[in-house]
């Protein structure tokens, strides 16, 4: 007697949190087309290490000895004896303001860029560090860099050319 007490309250509880009902649904199930996120832009494939080799990434960042010490099919980082890196990633089906707002909530400033019809950002932590995101389709390639002291070259000047030179070979 005592455990059907048990499991009539175990049932109404959750009858409570996830709702009960005898009557059928009554809401239609809404149209895929509404809710599914569209790709804002052309969805370009992007190689490995955002088709970047370690002499492209010198070059752009101005640090000779940058190497590439972890690669994979969405993400890459390259590394100093100084302590600089620069880091690329490829976020598939992840929206890009999301990864914005987060930046500008840690107190990056951000800027809006536009690379070749693709929009993104930029986003400074300092003249040393700055980010910068480009929308690929339902995603977006996302580059990184750190100096650890001030760099050779704006870092913000440097995730833009990383992302544009990105870009311009995944066409």
């Amino acid at each position: 007697m005592r455990s059907r007490a048990v499991a009539a309250l175990i049932a109404a509880i959750t009858c409570g949190l996830v709702g009960c009902s005898n009557t059928p649904d009554t809401e239609a199930d809404p149209d895929p087309s509404e809710t599914a996120d569209q790709p804002v832009t052309e969805d370009l494939f992007v190689g490995e290490c955002g088709s970047m080799d370690d002499t492209e990434v010198q070059r752009l960042t101005a640090v000779s000895d940058l190497t590439v010490v972890s690669e994979n099919a969405i993400r890459c980082r390259w590394e100093s004896a100084s302590g600089a890196y620069a880091m690329f990633t490829w976020y598939r089906g992840s929206p890009i303001d999301r990864e914005s707002s987060v930046a500008e909530a840690v107190g990056r400033i951000i800027e809006r860029i536009d690379v070749d019809g693709h929009p993104g950002f930029t986003a400074a932590a300092s003249g040393a560090s700055c980010e910068a995101g480009v929308e690929n389709g339902d995603g977006f390639v996302h580059w990184s860099v750190n100096y650890i002291v001030d760099g050779p070259r704006d870092s913000c000047d440097v995730v833009e050319d990383l992302a544009r030179t990105t870009i311009s070979k995944a066409k």
